[in-house]
């Protein structure tokens, strides 16, 4: 529709009520075009995951923490919606996910947890879902959003976790 406006409005020929109507035209255009824009930019199924404000920190090569020293090392932690897993990936890098699945995030039944029989895998223990431990995304529903991620930053001693 907005494609037949446009020629339409190009058609009118230089007269001064057509220069009138061209102008109206593109003013219309501009607007509609501001509509579509704003229409598909918004979160159509507005999902939007319960915030926790986390400003924490730990040191890894604590025994509290014993997997989280070496590559492939992870732990839990308390804060976020329903608890924090932090995983060390292969890449000396932190990874932080609240363990509230994303099918249900109040739900305390719903979980996430390390999967020991499913390899780089995170579980829920309620719904099963299933995620894959290297960026939080959807293996297998009901879950159809990836585990939230928090921020990390680890200065080789101190991991700090916030959002």
């Amino acid at each position: 529709m907005l494609h037949l406006l446009i020629m339409m409005c190009t058609i009118t020929s230089e007269t001064k009520t057509n220069r009138a109507i061209k102008l109206m035209c593109r003013r219309l255009i501009l607007t509609l075009s501001t509509i579509s824009l704003l229409l598909f930019s918004c979160n159509k199924d507005g999902y939007e995951f319960p915030y926790a404000t986390i400003n924490t920190y730990l040191y890894p090569s604590n025994a509290e923490y014993g997997g989280l020293h070496f590559p492939g090392g992870t732990a839990y932690i308390n804060g976020g919606v329903n608890g924090i897993l932090i995983f060390q990936d292969y890449f000396n890098t932190y990874i932080a996910y609240d363990r509230a699945c994303t099918n249900d995030p109040l739900n305390g039944c719903e979980q996430v947890y390390i999967d020991s029989e499913l390899t780089n895998t995170l579980s829920c223990s309620c719904c099963d879902s299933q995620f894959l431990i290297y960026d939080g995304s959807v293996i297998r529903g009901p879950a159809s959003h990836a585990l939230h991620r928090y921020q990390t930053t680890f200065d080789g001693i101190r991991l700090s976790i916030y959002n």
